[in-house]
Formats: C-alpha cells, sequence, structure tokens
C-alpha cells in the first residue's frame, strides 16, 4: 500500500483510516514474512514490518481527522526511511561482531543495574540515622563550603495601594506567632504574597528575583543589615532576614541534610553490592563451579 494511498484513507476519519488500511494490507501479506502472532500489519519493507498498533500508540490523543491523517503520513514516511536506511547500513557492514559485542555488553549492564536497584529497595528502606549524618557532616566539613549565600526569613510583597501597611512594617521584624498571625491575616485580605522561610535554607538567588532591580546585589547589602524594603511603582516589598550564611563559608546542617543522607546510601549501597559480589565469588570456589584453566600463582 502506498503512502499517499493510506494518508487519502486516514482522511475520512481516524477509525475508518486504521479499518481500510488493515483491510488494504491483508490482502497482500508476504508469505515469506514472519509476522507477529495477533498483530495487524500496516507497512512492509523487505521483511521489517510496522504494525497497527505502533502507528496508534504513537497517534497522539485529540488530533481532528485530517491533522491525524497528516501525523500517520509522516510517521509511516519516517518509520520507511528509518528501516531503508537501517537495511542499507547492515548490507554494507557485513561483520557486525564488535557491534554484537557491545550490544552484549550493554544488556548485562541494564540487567545488573535492574538487579541492584531491586535488591538495594529491598535492604535499604530503613532511614539513615540523625547521628550518622552528624558525624559525617562534623568529620567532612571541607565538603560543605558554601559557593552562593544563604538565608532564612521572610518575604512580603504588598500592593502600595493595601491599607495598614505601617502595621506590617512593624509586625514584619518580629518573629513571634501573634505577629505571623496578623501577617497572615493582612495578606489573605490584600492577595500580597508571602514566604515564610524562617525554617527553611534558600539562596540568596532565590529570593533575589522577588525583588525589584537593585543598585546593589542582595549579598553585598547582606553585610551591613538584616531588614529590607524595596519599592516600585506598583508594590512595597518587605524582607527580614533572621539568619545568613554567606558564600565561603560552611553550609548549615539543616540544609546539607539531604545531601548528607544521599551520600551515606551510596556508600551503604557500594559496600553492599560488593559484599554481595565477594560472597558469590566465595561460593563458586566453595561448591567447586569456578573453573580456572591456568594455575594460579
Amino acid at each position: 500500500m502506498h503512502i499517499v494511498e493510506y494518508r487519502f484513507r486516514m482522511k475520512t476519519t481516524v477509525a475508518a483510516a486504521f479499518a481500510l488500511a488493515v483491510t488494504a494490507v491483508s490482502c497482500n501479506w508476504n508469505a515469506s514474512t514472519r509476522y507477529a502472532p495477533g498483530r495487524m500489519p500496516l507497512v512492509e519493507i523487505n521483511g521489517d514490518v510496522l504494525y497497527e498498533d505502533e502507528l496508534q500508540q504513537a497517534l497522539p490523543l485529540g488530533l481532528s481527522p485530517a491533522d491525524s491523517a497528516d501525523f500517520a503520513d509522516r510517521y509511516i514516511r519516517n518509520w520507511v526511511q528509518d528501516a531503508m536506511f537501517y537495511q542499507n547500513a547492515a548490507r554494507n557492514i557485513p561483520d557486525t561482531r564488535d557491534i554484537d559485542r557491545l550490544v552484549e555488553n550493554y544488556r548485562r549492564s541494564l540487567i545488573e543495574h535492574e538487579y541492584q536497584r531491586r535488591i538495594i529497595a529491598q535492604k535499604f528502606s530503613a532511614e539513615i540515622s540523625d547521628s550518622q549524618i552528624e558525624q559525617f557532616y562534623n568529620d567532612n566539613l571541607h565538603l560543605f563550603e558554601l559557593d552562593e549565600p544563604l538565608i532564612r526569613g521572610l518575604y512580603l510583597k504588598l500592593s502600595v495601594r493595601s491599607h495598614d501597611i505601617a502595621k506590617i512594617r512593624r509586625l514584619y521584624t518580629e518573629t513571634d506567632d501573634e505577629s505571623f498571625e496578623e501577617i497572615e491575616k493582612f495578606c489573605v485580605r490584600n492577595a500580597a504574597r508571602q514566604e515564610f522561610f524562617y525554617d527553611k535554607w534558600r539562596s540568596t538567588a532565590e529570593i533575589e528575583v522577588l525583588l525589584p532591580p537593585m543598585e546593589k546585589p542582595l549579598e553585598e547589602l547582606l553585610k551591613t543589615d538584616s531588614c529590607f524594603e524595596f519599592r516600585d511603582d506598583e508594590y512595597i516589598y518587605l524582607l527580614n532576614v533572621s539568619e545568613y550564611a554567606p558564600k565561603g563559608g560552611i553550609e548549615p546542617l539543616e540544609h546539607a541534610r539531604g545531601r548528607i543522607v544521599g551520600l551515606l546510601v551510596n556508600s551503604n549501597e557500594v559496600n553492599y553490592i560488593r559484599r554481595i559480589k565477594e560472597e558469590l565469588y566465595e561460593s563458586a570456589i566453595d561448591n567447586n563451579r569456578l573453573i580456572f584453566h591456568k594455575e594460579r600463582k
């Protein structure tokens, strides 16, 4: 079946196009080709077969019949081109032993990786303890030098037309629960943006993008102050920094915790896999399944 013929049939409806394609192709099956049982072939070139279900799976949802026909036409054309290019490559590279070896090595790597993933998932469901995290942190402080400043605090973005801004100016530097409640009520009424991050470290770059353009970077301003008010034509921006970790300093443990857990888990995984491999090796020797064809020295 030609692509043009298939495209014409696809123009009716998607369902009708598949039905017509199946009917047309089924009359021209090649007796020498081994077709997959239960699958309907659509296009065939030198024994390579494109099946109906492959095209159906590739077809995006929500396309009109005309767009579906265009997509099918491009998909079939690309499939035929790729199939013929591969066949041409295979004819011109008859010796594929090196490629076969690479494929087998890659297949082995994939199987080993999947097996390792599964046994590790079973083994390491337990958490790393806080004492392990703290011990690793204290023993490896050189790994946690900051390449950007971190801060904790409060960020507010208020409309210049908001009421009671003077009250919020008094409250935003306070850190008690009552002040937080008042600020939250104000922000709900005035549709302002608020970010409480007193318990979470954020990079100055993350916060700086929330502020209007400034003459000096936030990192520079933090050297002399911790409370800031910025303004543009539409908004007032308030920032209270409760804690500051400068660039070049040591990353706070709370911020480094996730990375430390990853490092410790990875170390445990490596040791566990190494131990399994060693046990398998010793088992092969103990059970006389390992054959050395040359005398070991």
